[in-house]
């Protein structure tokens, strides 16, 4: 049996090749400009060096690379060497960094056992990976895209940013940018009547109250509004036009992947495990799925170690006398927003969530610190399903009695009236900040800004 180690660049990849003993067999450079398959040519820089080639273990440090994805695709075993470990071990032995003794070093632990294996999911399952990844990057250029729209209204005309409230999708709805679309300026939409209103709402699809609406949208261009010279303003509304169409591309790509997202979703083995979570829906189900994948016992092996993965358990360190907790950092940034997400969603649709996130509270632990821990026991009966084929059960998994629960649990709000009218008079004190706030009801910043600001 061969062991090879692959440095790989953005413009070549460096291979070296050692035997059992640890004797070099063979080095090469593949340069991408020079060889249009690169995996063809590192077959052909194999089958000389030995009878059992095909059998080559290949150590590479990024196994998400186009190369090592498909070198796995044509049946040579990949496997895993981790990077900073490989700056440790060049370090211990002081030899200089370059890409010819890179290659080297990575053979010699591959042989060495210093690496990890890669285990592949289905093709079904990356595909669900790609498409969510892209979902997610979609989201957050239109969230970008948003807030640069917001930013130049609020440059040139603020009441159109409070015209359209959250509780009707804000800016991002598809009346809010129709509107915008036909009137960017404070004196164009003056001039915009409540016929021309109303047709513009039925154009994007509005049918109830179309005229009530128009009225109310009407009343609000008509209120006297700062104003700057027309031709300044002329060239404002170039602007926000250039960020109304980067918005609408952002929202027509975000939904055309939601439902490719979708449909990839439901076609995963583990759908119907993952919906049967309270508060989890396509979305949040989707990145879970594309995050774990369809092989969870042969990747991870234990439910721990797919909460360690997800950053949902601690790290410990020891010294002495001196035991520090600190938050794990190595980890899945993708799958740790998730399953907080997750956690949270939870906490208002699972009264096992509710009662478990709120038993920590008590306890003293942060909202964020609540939510980690939550996640975690998620992350540990998720894994537990996975493994044996048994179905969700919320009571189980939490050890209540589903008769016996509290049925309000669900909608239960975080603060009373009193405490909401209290906290209001609190931020009227000047210098009061929504995060004091929050510190002194022992509650999230955004549980102020939404029971409190009612900013939802």
């Amino acid at each position: 049996m061969l062991y090879a180690g692959c440095d790989w660049s953005d413009r070549w990849l460096d291979v070296a090749v050692l035997d059992r003993s640890g004797s070099v067999l063979g080095e090469t450079r593949i340069v991408y400009a020079d060889s249009p398959d690169p995996v063809a040519c590192y077959r052909e820089f194999l089958a000389p060096l030995g009878r059992r080639w095909r059998a080559t273990v290949t150590g590479i440090e990024d196994v998400g690379i186009l190369f090592a994805r498909s070198l796995a695709a044509s049946g040579l075993q990949v496997v895993h060497v981790d990077p900073t470990r490989a700056s440790r071990h060049r370090a211990a032995i002081g030899v200089s960094k370059t890409d010819r003794v890179d290659a080297r070093l990575i053979a010699s632990m591959t042989l060495a056992g210093e690496c990890r294996p890669l285990i592949a999911d289905s093709p079904e399952a990356e595909a669900l990976k790609v498409v969510a990844h892209a979902h997610r990057s979609a989201v957050d250029d239109r969230v970008e895209a948003l807030h640069t729209l917001r930013a130049a209204l609020m440059r040139t005309w603020p009441a159109a940013v409070s015209a359209w409230p959250a509780a009707v999708g804000g800016l991002r709805g598809a009346q809010a940018r129709a509107v915008l679309g036909a009137a960017p300026s404070p004196r164009t939409a003056a001039a915009l009547d409540r016929r021309r209103l109303a047709a513009i709402l039925r154009a994007v699809g509005r049918t109830r109250m179309v005229e009530e609406e128009a009225e109310r949208l009407r009343m609000i261009f008509c209120r006297p509004v700062m104003l700057l010279d027309p031709h300044v303003e002329d060239a404002e509304a170039v602007r926000v036009r250039h960020h109304l169409a980067v918005l609408d591309h952002a929202v027509e790509r975000t939904d055309v992947l939601a439902r490719e997202l979708e449909q990839r979703y439901a076609a995963h083995p583990y759908h119907q495990l993952v919906s049967g979570l309270p508060g989890i829906g396509t979305t949040l189900g989707a990145y879970l799925l594309a995050e774990i994948g369809d092989r969870p016992v042969d990747r991870f092996g234990g439910g721990r170690a797919l909460a360690a993965y997800a950053g949902a358990s601690p790290v410990t360190w020891a010294s002495g006398q001196t035991v520090r907790v600190a938050f794990r950092r190595a980890s899945s940034t993708h799958l740790r927003s998730t399953v907080h997400r997750a956690a949270f969603s939870m906490t208002n649709h699972s009264p096992g969530a509710a009662m478990y996130y709120r038993r920590h509270r008590s306890a003293g632990d942060a909202h964020a610190t609540a939510l980690r821990k939550l996640g975690r026991k998620i992350l540990l009966c998720l894994y537990h399903c996975m493994a044996t084929g048994i179905p969700y059960d919320d009571a189980v998994a939490f050890r209540y009695d589903p008769t016996e629960i509290d049925r309000t649990v669900r909608r239960r709000k975080p603060l009373k009236e009193e405490q909401i009218l209290r906290a209001r008079d609190m931020l009227l004190v000047p210098g009061a900040t929504v995060t004091d706030t929050a510190q002194a009801f022992g509650v999230s910043r955004q549980t102020i800004y939404r029971h409190v600001l009612d900013r939802r």
